[in-house]
Formats: structure tokens, sequence, C-alpha cells
């Protein structure tokens, strides 16, 4: 979820996403923290015949799951479950380095040899893999699985067009607007609302009520805001807002949700809001000057990319990811306070660009009911979703997630209290589809569209509406090259 460069400075010895259980016993379900080493692949089991109740667990198609510690926890919980379980059922656990995962996973089911279970991944790590995956509505029912402890909406982000319920939600990461609460407090400025629909100063919270909160957030080093008489737009102090973690796509979706290409899967489309999502944006950096251009973004005022940690800007689009990059340690922290806020409306509609990770049966599985049941089991042990870190699907695992970031946070951040009912708000409102989600030509569209993200942020004086109007035109030539889309 981060912009290339930017970077990710573990909080204390270990990463702020390595937190949290919940104790389970029910299912709860686009990355492992840099930082940490990746694990010697698990090569798969012996080519000899297995028994109808061996089931293949594969792990690598996503980055999350691979890192040293959590490939040793996985082993222990496979260890105890095929000692312990008494349905019959072995996992064989086969855990790939993410970079050649995809790879591997192709060789797997070229030879009649596709894993049973693929997991945990994201939205964006099972492109390319389109029809690999089983209907899980008959298992869901036949094994009383509860959907109801999962919001609708991220429920729906496993749903797909040609394959129904692909999976059950495991972790989000949902966005949401971190902000410097000294800098709100030095300003006259309350706190951002927490809940959607709440207003701002007797304002509706959208992204207009936004720029006007930025720009009274940015300061130059004469202490004269951006619109003010003599403003020094060359000698900015602090920024009023950044994307820190954005794309041109995770941008378009904290405007509204769309995908860029047609149901019918072969025609690009970018929807009207998804072109104010690049005015806004852009005005914020060339105009306003409330957002940092690319140079300002790799300066040392914002920390050479980590604008978040620098104590220079007021207020990020963010992920939970992000937390990890604000401080070391509390003495040398250059943040105190802060808290995170709802993402701003847009046309009275609030969207949270969300990632989100599952667990998937393939349909080439021998045993599909055995797969499930084990399937089951990975998602509802507790050490593996504390090792894998992430914030819970299952609404009702939350709460301890979120103490166990507040003991993680204390020694950091002395006496500052975070608003985590933000993440289940904004848990409610997914942009659905996906950023994440598959494009045709995915390579070749995803280079136009951070091409695009780049003019925005490094040249002054565009005609935003034909650019975006350039980049439909490049996306449709793009499409024309190959084969459409399915499952959208």
């Amino acid at each position: 979820m981060a912009k290339s460069g930017v970077r990710l400075i573990s909080l204390a010895a270990v990463s702020v996403l390595v937190v949290g259980a919940c104790n389970s016993s029910s299912p709860t379900p686009t990355q492992a923290p840099p930082t940490q080493a990746q694990a010697t692949p698990t090569p798969a089991a012996s080519s000899g015949p297995e028994s109808a109740g061996t089931i293949h667990w594969f792990v690598g198609l996503d980055p999350l799951g691979t890192t040293t510690a959590q490939v040793e926890v996985e082993k222990a919980f496979v260890a105890s479950y095929n000692k312990m379980n008494g349905d019959g059922i072995t996992i064989k656990l086969e855990v790939e380095p993410a970079a050649a995962a995809a790879d591997v996973l192709k060789s797997e089911m070229a030879a009649g040899n596709a894993p049973d279970i693929i997991g945990p991944a994201g939205i964006g790590s099972r492109i390319g893999f389109d029809d690999l995956f089983l209907d899980l509505t008959s298992e869901i029912e036949m094994n009383n699985v509860d959907m109801t402890a999962y919001d609708p909406s991220v429920v729906k982000l496993f749903k797909l067009a040609n394959q129904g319920q692909i999976g059950i939600p495991y972790d989000i990461t949902p966005g949401y607007i971190w902000y410097n609460k000294d800098a709100f407090a030095k300003a006259g400025l309350p706190d951002l609302p927490t809940t959607i629909g709440a207003q701002y100063q007797g304002q509706i919270w959208d992204w207009k009520q936004m720029a006007k909160v930025a720009a009274q957030l940015t300061l130059d080093k004469g202490g004269k805001k951006a619109g003010d008489s003599g403003f020094d737009a060359k000698n900015i102090v602090q920024y009023g807002f950044d994307c820190q973690g954005c794309d041109a796509r995770q941008l378009g979706a904290l405007f509204g949700a769309t995908s860029l290409v047609n149901s019918d899967g072969k025609t690009a489309q970018l929807s009207p809001f998804w072109t104010d999502a690049m005015s806004w944006y852009y005005s914020a950096v060339w105009t306003s000057h409330t957002a940092p251009n690319a140079a300002a973004e790799a300066g040392t005022l914002l920390a050479e990319g980590n604008s978040q940690s620098s104590g220079a800007v007021a207020m990020n689009a963010a992920w939970i990811d992000s937390i990890r990059s604000i401080a070391i340690d509390a003495k040398t922290s250059k943040v105190k306070r802060w808290d995170i806020g709802i993402v701003p409306s847009w046309n009275t509609a609030t969207t949270s660009p969300m990632t989100a990770d599952t667990f998937t049966i393939t349909r080439a599985s021998k045993n599909p009911d055995a797969a499930f049941k084990a399937m089951l089991a990975i998602m509802a042990d507790a050490s593996l979703q504390k090792a894998y870190g992430r914030e819970p699907a299952k609404k009702a695992d939350r709460p301890a997630y979120f103490t166990s970031l507040d003991a993680i946070l204390a020694p950091l951040f002395p006496g500052n209290d975070v608003t985590w009912s933000v993440l289940d708000e904004m848990a409610t409102v997914p942009a659905s589809p996906s950023p994440d989600s598959g494009l045709p030509a995915f390579s070749q569209a995803s280079a136009d569209i951070d091409a695009l993200y780049t003019k925005l942020q490094t040249a002054s004086g565009l005609d935003v509406k034909a650019e975006v109007t350039r980049l439909q035109a490049a996306l449709q030539k793009d499409y024309d090259a190959v084969q459409p889309l399915v499952n959208q």
C-alpha cells in the first residue's frame, strides 16, 4: 500500500502489525512487514499417492504468511492439527516465496497438482487466477458458518460475478484519515469526525471541506496559512494533507467505488468521481499547495517519503500498515499526539479503499468438503491470526486486536488515545470493486495509471480532465490487445 521509496520503520523490535489476537471458534478472516526475512520455501510433500483426507495448503501467493516467524507458526499449527483433529484430515503445508509463488502455482495446476487451499491472499494477489476458485456457498451452508459475523459489504468483496462466494473474510485494512492532533490544536481546529455522516465545524465532512481544513493547516516559514496574502509556497514548513500510501486507483477510491473496466470485461471506463479525485488532488498540489508535490514528498522536510513520521504533515490518507512508520521510540518521535478520522464523503457517499485477505479453495480440489473443514480450522486459529497481525474481519474479534495495538503503541506515544472505532465505521463502506482488483492487460494498464499519477505529482499546468481522457484511451488500447477480463 505504499509508494515506491517510502521507508517503513518498525515499531520497536517488532512490527506493529504482528499484534492482536482473537479468541475465535469460527472463521475470522494488498503485506508482510518488509523488515522481516522471507522464509525458505517449504517443498511440497512427496509425489506418492495421498489419502482422500490429505489437504494441500499453499501459502505465498500473497507475501502475508511467508516471513520466517509466520511460517514457524504455520508449521506448528499444521503439526498440532494433524495430530489432534478427529476428522481424519491431514494438512500438507507448502510455502513459496511471494516473488515466485504465482509461477509455482501455475506449474502445479498444469501438472494436475493444484493445491486445495490457497491463502492468506489479498484481492490483488489473486489476479491472473480468475477461474481457479470454488464457489463456497454450499459449503458455508452445510457447515452453518455465520456470515452475519462480518460486515455484509466486506463479504461482498469476495463474491465474484461468474464464480460466486470464493472466500469468507479473514482480515481487513480499511482506509481512513490520520491526523496530527498537536497541529490541529495549534490551529484551533477540533478533532476530525469519527462516524460516517457526522459534520465538521457545522459543515458536511466532504472533500470540499477537507480542502478548506487542509488550507488552515498548511504553513509557510513565516507562519502564514495557505490562502493568506503573502503565503510563500516555496517555503512550506507544514502541509495540510498528504496521501503517502496512495496510487491513482486508491486515490480514486477515496472518492467512490468503481472498476476501470466495464462489466463486459473489455471497455475502459473512468467515472466522473474518479476524475474529480484526480482534479481535487492536483489542485491541492499545484494550486492551493496544501499537499506536497513529488519533489517535496522526497525531501528532508517530509522524511524522504515517510511524511507521516515527519511532524510536517497535518493529515494523511492512510491505512493501518503505515502506523509502524511513525516512530522508533517516544524520545525521537516528531509526532506526539495523533488520531484517526472518517474519510470525507463525495456526492454524499463515503468510501474506504480497503485491502482484504481470505482463504480460497480451488475448483480442482478432489475433496472440497475436507478442504473446507481444514480451511475453517486455519481461519479460526488464534495463533495464526496473531502471527499475520492484521485487523480481523470478524467484528467480535476486533476489540481484542485494538487492545493489543494500544499496548504496543503506549510506550511510543504516552497518553495518546486512538479512536479505533473509526476502523469499524470504514469497514462498512469498502470500495467495491476494490482498487486492487484485476484489469485486462494488468501490467501495462497499471503502468499507464501510474504514469498519470506521477504526472500529477511532477508537472504543473496540466488540464487534468484531458489527461484522464488520454488515460482512458490508453487503457482501451491496452484492453483491446488481450482477452476480455472475466468475473466483472
